[in-house]
């Protein structure tokens, strides 16, 4: 079995029926008896056999930005923002499904247990958010710690038009270019690493 929002991300998923989708199967030729049940996020699937918890139930299953929209309890039409490596925003679309029109992912956010209808949101993602401020620390070494960073940028009044674009990996939304790369543009004999 495998939780809904997690079959969703394998794109083999039709997001309006929660079921996989037949011509896509069929594009990888992938036998729809080797896919296996997709469940909702909130039920029993199954209880511990060993230990000291045996015979708990295992009754949730939710994925990491989804577990955080639901987390930080963002109704339909709200979003949330997490940030660690990359920086990825949900906004929550009900039980709409919304495709996007500014190049944000169309995605399901949660199905609340086997009848529950389920919630859509659209997704924005950056790949390189917080691995930002690490290159800057360990690759370029102008910052000797991630807690440095805000004193140091502090120091000067704004930018002074400097833009740093870590797309190390490409860009994600809404550009969606993995070709693209990184670049650090508008400097001068001016720039500090404060601006940076």
């Amino acid at each position: 079995m495998l939780a809904v929002t997690n079959a969703s991300r394998t794109n083999f998923m039709d997001l309006a029926t929660l079921s996989w989708h037949e011509p896509t199967l069929k594009l990888f030729q992938a036998p729809r008896s080797m896919m296996p049940r997709i469940v909702s996020n909130a039920e029993v699937y199954g209880h511990v056999s060993e230990g000291p918890l045996k015979g708990a139930p295992i009754a949730g299953c939710l994925g990491d930005q989804m577990a955080a929209l639901l987390g930080q309890r963002a109704a339909p039409g709200e979003a949330k923002n997490t940030y660690g490596t990359g920086c990825f925003m949900l906004l929550n679309t009900g039980s709409q499904l919304v495709p996007s029109k500014h190049g944000l992912l169309t995605t399901l956010a949660y199905k609340l247990g086997p009848t529950a209808a389920p919630s859509y949101a659209l997704e924005g993602s950056v790949a390189v958010a917080g691995l930002g401020i690490s290159w800057l620390r360990d690759n370029l070494r102008i910052i000797d710690s991630a807690d440095e960073s805000e004193a140091i940028a502090n120091l000067v009044p704004d930018t002074g038009g400097v833009y740093f674009v870590p797309a190390f990996s490409g860009l994600l939304a809404p550009h969606w270019e993995e070709d693209a790369r990184g670049a650090l543009l508008g400097m001068t004999a001016f720039t500090t690493r404060g601006h940076v």
